[in-house]
């Protein structure tokens, strides 16, 4: 097992190189990256004095369970809550749950596979397999989408089960599937249906349905009563946010070209990403994973269990097919939670899970068909490196994080709690607004989610004419009380006139200039008696306020 942590730990390294180098100071290229970190830094802030308001994170200000507008990672923040309270840099920390999380999940891929076959080179093979899937590039940006450790584990429980009966295994399998929801939603719904079919398909054995119905029954019952609590606050939002758009789950379902297409980072078949459009639809498993598990069915020992898994990742690439595939719409229509999830095709990893158990038996029945050949030696060997050479997707695209904390920051942490609104405001900046915030925690207007409330757009709009009297009314309502503007981010014509819109009003007093990110940053007090008028400078007499 130590063998094969260390390799595992060293090819996720090369598959994401080269993050390794950066763990302290860069990130994916992409947004999610900063959500993350403010969700695990939300956690760690809220938990020791106000775990009440875990849920009503600082953005979108003023309302609440906001960090239900995405998936809240709560374990991943559970986890990196003492190292942030021990003032650990959360770039590191965000880095190394990211990266932890793909060692974790071919560890327990190991741990699945020599159970079934008690054979630790094909477990090897399956957990190189799960370790290395393009999918973990395809989601390279998203923590969540990485926690995929507890699905080996939970199926090697369900095994476990009806192997012996026993009610730990039982509640085991609960736990494992609650951790699953708690790490990622979606991954949770999912990993219950595949379980679910999985136990189904174990029960055909004579008497093995008597001897594991209570324990399941009993794991059962424990992860719907975790993962119902956790869901509340989602519940509560659908009333305000509705579910999620058809249209848009359209958008995010596979199609049958989505498995041969494969991350444009791929070495070798990065090409077919420019052949097929889809934000979240490469999910190419590759060829070599493909062909080792149709290898499966070689031994006789195994096809019973090869069968199986052949279902849960034909079942798994059919869920995955969202809209496209008619039994889901009727999911979709009939299983209430399933409109709560966007993206169908993230079904996609437990096609990929599966198929890496049935690679690790084709692998075995490769073993045993040159068991008397000089062969046998470097099979091992020669497989490995051609799943890491067709798996192989290095260099990572990565984005620096300046660490030093803004000085606008360090003086709006000292301001009175308020509520405070960046400019310009612009979707491409909401998240390193968010990121900054969590050095002072102020209620912040702009925000970055899966969900946006149903009045933020309007707010936006209001806010481009910043700051006319209905922008000035529409911070009112909203209670702001601070106004950050960045200078970096505007033509310096368009800055020049801002400033001099601003100056002109009465109601907007000047708190300051200090240095951002990127260059300076003008704080205001938005007077929460004044009215809308303007204070014209003598040189500007009879000029109205625009």
């Amino acid at each position: 097992m130590l063998g094969a942590s260390l390799f595992l730990i060293a090819l996720t390294v090369m598959l994401t190189w080269p993050q390794a180098l950066h763990l302290g100071s860069r990130v994916a290229a992409h947004y999610d990256p900063l959500l993350s970190i403010w969700r695990l830094s939300w956690i760690a802030h809220v938990l020791p004095y106000h775990p009440q308001q875990l849920v009503d994170g600082n953005i979108f200000a003023p309302h609440v369970r906001t960090l239900a507008y995405s998936d809240a990672t709560l374990l991943e923040g559970l986890i990196a809550a003492p190292w942030l309270w021990m003032r650990g840099n959360p770039i590191l920390v965000y880095n190394l749950l990211l990266l932890g999380a793909i060692v974790l999940s071919g560890i327990a891929m190991f741990v699945l596979v020599r159970h079934l076959t008690g054979n630790a080179d094909a477990a090897l093979v399956a957990a190189v397999v799960f370790t290395m899937l393009p999918y973990r590039i395809l989601h390279f940006m998203h923590l969540e989408l990485q926690w995929t450790m507890w699905m080996p584990l939970a199926l090697w429980a369900v095994h476990r089960v009806f192997e012996t009966g026993s009610v730990r295994y039982g509640v085991l399998t609960g736990v494992l599937l609650s951790l699953q929801g708690i790490s990622s939603l979606y991954y949770g719904a999912f990993l219950g249906i595949v379980v679910a079919l999985l136990a189904m398909m174990l029960a055909f054995r004579g008497g093995a349905l008597r001897r594991a119905v209570v324990p399941l029954g009993l794991g059962a019952a424990l992860a719907l009563a975790v993962v119902g609590a956790y869901t509340v606050p989602y519940i509560a939002n659908t009333a305000v946010l509705g579910v999620r758009d058809p249209a848009e789950v359209r958008n995010f379902s596979a199609s049958l070209a989505s498995y041969v297409t494969a991350p444009q980072e791929n070495w070798i078949w990065g090409w077919t990403a420019f052949r097929f459009e889809g934000d979240e639809l490469r999910l190419f498993p590759g060829v070599a994973a493909v062909v080792l598990g149709a290898l499966a069915f070689g031994l006789r020992a195994r096809r019973r269990l090869a069968l199986m898994y052949m279902v849960l990742t034909i079942v798994a690439v059919a869920l995955s097919l969202g809209f496209n595939n008619p039994a889901y719409r009727f999911l979709y229509e009939h299983v209430w939670p399933l409109r709560g999830f966007r993206a169908p095709a993230r079904f996609g990893v437990l096609a990929g899970c599966s198929l890496a158990v049935l690679a690790g038996f084709g692998f075995e029945y490769l073993e045993s068909a040159v068991s008397r050949s000089r062969l046998r030696a470097g099979l091992l060997s020669a497989v490995l490196i051609v799943l890491v050479f067709e798996f192989g997707s290095a260099p990572m695209r990565l984005d620096d994080l300046p660490r030093q904390v803004p000085d606008v920051y360090r003086f709006v942490k000292i301001l009175d709690p308020a509520v405070v609104v960046e400019f310009p405001v612009d979707s491409s900046l909401d998240p390193l607004y968010m990121y900054w915030s969590t050095h002072h925690w102020h209620p912040l207007v702009n925000g970055y989610s899966g969900f946006s409330p149903p009045d933020y757009t309007e707010t936006m709009k209001r806010l481009e004419h910043f700051p006319d009297d209905r922008s000035i009314d529409r911070l009112r309502r909203l209670d702001v009380r601070y106004i950050i503007v960045h200078e970096a981010f505007y033509k310096p014509k368009d800055h020049a006139a801002l400033l001099l819109r601003i100056g002109r009003r009465r109601d907007i007093l000047a708190a300051g200039r200090y240095r951002d990110w990127v260059g300076a940053a003008q704080v205001f007090e938005l007077s929460r008696t004044g009215g809308s008028g303007c204070r014209t400078p003598a040189t500007a007499t009879n000029q109205p306020c625009s």
